[in-house]
């Protein structure tokens, strides 16, 4: 089955479960610059008969040797259940056998030549889609195009022999079992024994790869030969396929190939996908949408969709790709509101409907219901029988259906399998054949005091329209002294229910599901004001500047959607007073009437707006050669959403209506003057409704304890072997001090695992050589076709003497990093890139760099022109939720777009920060080489004692590798050198003087404004004496203007513990001030 069709396509091929499957023996002869089709197919039924009903393309004009071939009108077809007018391709006809007979062939030619034609959606987004086509630029034919006799409520088995003129080839589902070249034309066989609910078939000019593993054949056919390209994508394709058949069962079949179209797509067919070229480019698409294709072979081509009774397909598919890559990236909190938050936004009203009438996506609405609720469907299941039953019901329903068509009674009887007989019949009855979600009210809060300690009171009512769901309601309850909530699950069968939570400790905070766990439709309050609120409105208003500034902003209007029957209503600012107050609106123009008010009410969000300058998350945008965009709840009607959006420049203001559908997540937006975005957020809710503070002391909400994926995504990297890499080095005796007995073991340690890996000696040197200090430890893996052009990957193991009876692990600072660097270098070891890499592990970096300096000061004369790039790895063992921070991103202009697309292909998050020559990469930059730190991070660990490798976060680090590997893949292969950091300085200049003074600002590296953003405040520090809390941004000290770190770094030098300084800063938009008397480090 295909998916992203139109319903009427999906219709048209639902089979019937309980009729065996026919045999198709088809040959098809394709002419691509005739737009040709002639074919033969023997088709063979289980049983003989003398009449026989199918339907076929139109103009393909079918006959059989062996009886006579009518078309039937349509009245006549509608008695044999066929709808031939549904999609105006495909018509039906009766074939009169001479005699009974379960084999008969038809013959039949003609032209498919239905152009891809665009299918409007919300807003100024749209589609192409088409039944079928064959043209010059390649052919793609789908079951619904009725390229081949389709024969109602049939499934198929098939072998299929294509022709095609070379350099054509052909794809479609199943095994290729022979392919030969033939008087001009290829020659390919496809053949799939097991049943299929339709047959697609593809083709073009191929340039083909191909990959066996395990018995699999794994390919990808580009149209354009790109061989880095299809090797990512075949590396993609062996680690889904194994995530998914250890979590489900056996890949159904026996290839699975990426097969490039020529217009944009994104289908998934039985053992291939069709994507389009932009879209298999998209350095995003091969950890997102590509596993989802790759998962409905299990689902939807392995498992089949009995549709008339509900498609469960999808909601699993997304909860098993896309949420479950979410899950592993630790946001999956975030999809989950996300999921919900768009149910709430789309569908109100007549939009709602049950699962069991969910067909396909048409809309944000079927959208939203389709894929959102039975995602969220799934994950309460999940947490009512836990993962392992989860899991084994998954393995269940698609070992009891694999090539059936199997409803939700299967996949209810599935589950049962594991949680017992019956027991599962309400919860699917509720959630699946009942429209609506429950509308949950946290009301009566009481909090108690007794003789025996505390007792709080609450009531929670459903308040949706009709009876009560029964659900297990998660609840948190923070107590005084402790870290982490208590969880409860709340069972509710009532409409109205009142709870008692007795506690020997004073509770300080309830919150209900607070990890939107639940499916429910959201209070508008609960979640930020977001633009899909705006995006899923129907008829929004629009209100322009009245008079000639209006015209740009009209222009704009014009464009707005592409849907005529969702058009928005366009007045000027004339004609309205005050935003309405039942709608959702936009406010066009900082020259409306009603933008200022709409400025105002967003400085509860941290929003300032001057004349010049409007300050987001504490960043200052100037208005000029900036569009905005703001999205906040309706001030009269929070249900409702309003938007404003100005601009300095309205020349493009024409280009926002396709952007706009592609940021519904966010709550505001900064776009340039060419309209590329610069800046997004979030803006930050400050109470639920669902949450109640029990006191004036009560906190606000905190971090919940983190929950482990269904499944963890394969990996080339081991989080095992790295935490315990790093836990030895850690452990030794005496930290890692040069001159030690630590700090040879270290060595020792090191030398011994790039001997194991296979390094060889850089240059002269053997593997270590130098003094204590500067003792380093450098081995090379030979480039396969550039061997002497050179990327260095590094990482200090020194650490800080014992002092005062202490000892310092230094597990994070930096055994993370040498354990990431031994990691890096096995992998490399075993597939070396086209340059060779170096591997350093440096000492002496505590007492100023000594290792990594004497390293670049002893390259050979001309070795430095030979070294694209170095990366170094520092203090990278506690990622936990954060960024990967990338410090010397200013070393290179092309810092920012490798980066970016590292982080497009591997999902993680990363941040860019300024460098503070803190750590070895400042060597490789002082000599006028481009080199980065990877850090996870500031924590108040740093250089302590408690400093230890239980505090270590092995998945994090495995992030930071992945993170790490794509940007060494580009800077080892065949690329052009990155630029070299401008105005280098000389690898001679004397080191700057330490730094003795401290505010006790925990800085947040990832901050990409002007200023120094706090993650923290150093409880007692002279900052948190003051009054500054995280957040804030610094921006000038004692009247200096502070640009970023390395600039805040700086001025600190100049001044001493006990000096007063004055320091300006930037809280909630507003500018303030306080003088500070400085501490020591």
């Amino acid at each position: 089955m295909k998916f992203f069709l139109l319903a009427c396509f999906f219709l048209a091929a639902a089979p019937a479960r309980a009729a065996e499957a026919l045999r198709h023996d088809l040959r098809a002869e394709l002419h691509p610059a005739d737009g040709l089709l002639k074919a033969s197919d023997k088709v063979t039924f289980p049983a003989p008969a003398a009449e026989f009903v199918f339907t076929l393309h139109r103009g393909l004009r079918p006959a059989s040797p062996g009886g006579v071939v009518e078309e039937l009108p349509g009245d006549a077809a509608a008695r044999y259940g066929i709808n031939s007018s549904s999609c105006g391709v495909e018509a039906a006809y009766l074939l009169r056998l001479t005699r009974p007979s379960a084999s008969f062939t038809l013959n039949y030619e003609g032209r498919i030549a239905h152009a891809p034609g665009e299918q409007a959606q919300e807003y100024a987004r749209s589609f192409s889609e088409t039944p079928g086509v064959i043209s010059p630029e390649g052919c793609y034919l789908s079951g619904a195009s009725g390229w081949y006799p389709h024969f109602p409520g049939r499934m198929v088995s098939y072998r299929l022999e294509t022709s095609l003129p070379a350099p054509y080839a052909s794809v479609a589902g199943g095994d290729r079992g022979r392919r030969s070249a033939r008087g001009g034309r290829n020659i390919e066989v496809w053949e799939s024994g097991a049943p299929q609910d339709e047959i697609t078939l593809v083709c073009g000019r191929y340039a083909e790869y191909e990959r066996r593993e395990g018995g699999l054949t794994y390919a990808a056919f580009l149209l354009q030969p790109d061989p880095a390209l299809a090797g990512r994508y075949l590396d993609a394709t062996a680690k889904y396929i194994k995530l998914y058949s250890e979590l489900l069962g056996r890949y159904p079949y026996g290839k699975f190939a990426l097969v490039e179209n020529f217009w944009d797509t994104g289908y998934g067919m039985p053992s291939f996908t069709l994507l389009g070229s932009k879209v298999i480019r998209l350095p995003f698409i091969i950890n997102s949408s590509y596993p989802h294709e790759i998962l409905h072979n299990w689902w939807g081509n392995g498992v089949f969709v009995d549709y008339p009774s509900g498609n469960w397909c999808e909601g699993l598919t997304a909860y098993l790709a896309d949420y479950l890559i979410a899950e592993n990236r630790g946001k999956g909190r975030d999809y989950r509101m996300a999921a919900l938050q768009k149910y709430s936004d789309y569908v109100s009203g007549g939009a709602d409907f049950p699962l069991t009438e969910f067909r396909s996506r048409h809309s944000s609405a079927s959208e939203a219901v389709g894929y959102g609720k039975m995602m969220l469907v799934y994950h309460m299941l999940r947490q009512a029988l836990g993962d392992q039953g989860f899991a084994r019901g998954l393995r269940d329903f698609y070992a009891a259906n694999k090539f059936r068509t199997a409803s939700f009674e299967d996949l209810r009887a599935a589950f049962e399998r594991v949680s017992g007989p019956g027991r599962l019949k309400p919860f699917f009855d509720q959630w699946t054949a009942r429209a609506g979600a429950p509308d949950l009210r946290l009301k009566n809060v009481k909090l108690s005091r007794g003789l025996e300690g505390y007792e709080l009171e609450f009531t929670l009512e459903q308040a949706q329209p009709g009876p009560a769901y029964e659900l297990e309601v998660p609840a948190a309850v923070f107590l005084e002294g402790a870290d982490e909530p208590r969880l409860k699950r709340l069972p509710m069968t009532k409409k109205t229910e009142t709870y008692h939570y007795p506690s020997a400790v004073r509770p300080l905070r309830l919150e209900i599901d607070p990890e939107f766990d639940l499916f429910r439709r959201l209070s508008p309050l609960e979640t930020p004001p977001t633009l899909s609120r705006l995006l899923g409105a129907s008829r929004p208003a629009i209100i322009v500047p009245a008079g000639p500034a209006g015209d740009p902003w009209l222009g704009l209007a014009e464009v707005w959607t592409k849907d005529k029957s969702n058009l928005p209503r366009v007045s000027d600012d004339l004609a309205v007073t005050a935003p309405p107050a039942a709608d959702s609106y936009w406010v066009f123009g900082a020259e409306n009437l009603l933008t200022r008010d709409f400025e105002e009410d967003l400085a509860a969000y941290g929003a300032a707006f001057g004349l010049d300058t409007v300050t987001l998350g504490g960043r200052r945008f100037a208005r000029d050669g900036h569009t905005f965009v703001f999205a906040a709840y309706n001030p009269a009607n929070p249900a409702r959403s309003g938007a404003l959006v100005v601009a300095g420049d309205t020349d493009k203001l024409r280009l926002l209506a396709a952007k706009l559908p592609h940021y519904g997540k966010y709550s505001w937006l900064v776009f340039d003057k060419d309209m590329n975005s610069v800046a997004s957020g979030v803006w930050t809710v400050s109470s639920s409704p669902l949450s109640a503070a029990l006191g004036s002391k009560a906190p606000a909400a905190r971090a919940y304890p983190d929950r482990a994926p269904l499944a963890w995504l394969p990996s080339a990297f081991s989080a095992e072997r790295m935490a315990g890499d790093a836990r030895h080095l850690a452990a030794l005796p005496g930290g890692r001090s040069p001159g030690t007995p630590g700090h040879r073991r270290a060595g020792d340690f090191i030398e011994a695992a790039f001997k194991k890996a296979g390094l060889k000696p850089f240059g002269a040197s053997p593997l270590r050589a130098g003094p204590p200090g500067r003792e380093n430890i450098v081995g090379m893996i030979k480039g396969t076709s550039r061997p002497e052009e050179y990327l260095v990957l590094c990482a200090h193991y020194d650490h800080l003497p014992q002092a005062g009876g202490e000892t310092f692990p230094g597990a994070d600072d930096n055994a993370s990093g040498v354990a990431l660097l031994l990691e890096l270098a096995r992998h490399y070891a075993a597939a070396p890139p086209a340059r060779s890499v170096i591997f350093a592990a440096f000492d002496g970096e505590e007492a100023g760099r000594q290792g990594s300096k004497a390293f670049v000061a002893a390259l050979a004369p001309g070795m430095r022109e030979k070294v694209n790039a170095a990366l170094n790895f520092d203090t990278v063992g506690r990622l936990g939720a954060g960024k990967i921070l990338a410090l010397g991103s200013g070393s290179s202009d092309k810092w920012v777009h490798i980066l970016r697309g590292a982080g497009f292909v591997t999902g993680h998050d990363y941040a860019p920060a300024a460098d503070l020559d803190s750590s070895d990469q400042a060597s490789f930059i002082e000599a006028g080489l481009p080199a980065l730190q990877f850090f996870s991070g500031p924590h108040k660990d740093y250089h302590k004692s408690t400093d230890t490798s239980d505090k270590l976060d092995s998945r994090g680090m495995v992030k930071v590798a992945e993170f790490a590997r794509e940007i060494a893949d580009y800077l080892a292969g065949d690329a052009e050198f990155i630029t070299r950091p401008a105005g280098a300085a000389p690898s001679a200049a004397a080191p700057s003087a330490p730094r003795k003074a401290s505010t006790g600002l925990v800085p947040d590296f990832s901050f990409p404004g002007e200023g120094v953003r706090a993650q923290d405040i150093t409880p007692g520090s002279p900052l948190d004496k003051a009054g500054l809390k995280p957040g804030d941004v610094i921006i000038k000290l004692e009247g200096a203007a502070v640009k970023d770190l390395r600039s805040y770094s700086e001025e600190l030098k100049k001044f001493s513990p006990g000096q007063k300084i004055r320091v300006t800063y930037l809280s909630g938009g507003a500018e303030a001030a306080v003088t500070i008397e400085l501490a020591g480090r």
